[in-house]
Order: structure tokens, then sequence, then C-alpha cells
């Protein structure tokens, strides 16, 4: 389903933005987020804004 990419990749930022426990966010979950807003806006800027949030309660 067309949901499944965008629920992978929002589990696996998360994931990744929980255990770096700074307000650093990992290369990879960056560049993640610019693939898919080249790939998919919608998929790009859900990664962007959850990213956002990460760091704003860090």
């Amino acid at each position: 389903p067309a949901s499944y990419g965008m629920t992978d990749t929002m589990g696996r930022m998360h994931c990744d933005a929980q255990f770096a426990g700074s307000s650093s966010v990992p290369a990879h979950v960056e560049m993640m987020g610019f693939i898919g807003m080249g790939n998919n806006p919608m998929v790009g800027a859900s990664v962007a804004v959850a990213v956002a949030l990460q760091q704003s309660l860090a």
C-alpha cells in the first residue's frame, strides 16, 4: 500500500532520533528527508517535520 513506505520511513527516523539522544540529527536521516522531498513531497515534508519536532523536544 502507498502508506507503508511513509510509515516505515517515519518509524526508522523516529528510532534514529531517539537513540541519537542529542539535538544533532544523524546525517543519513537528514539525507533521507531530502531524498524523500525530491521523490515524494509528502513523505519528504513529513520526515522534515518529524525531525524538527524531535529537535524541539530534545
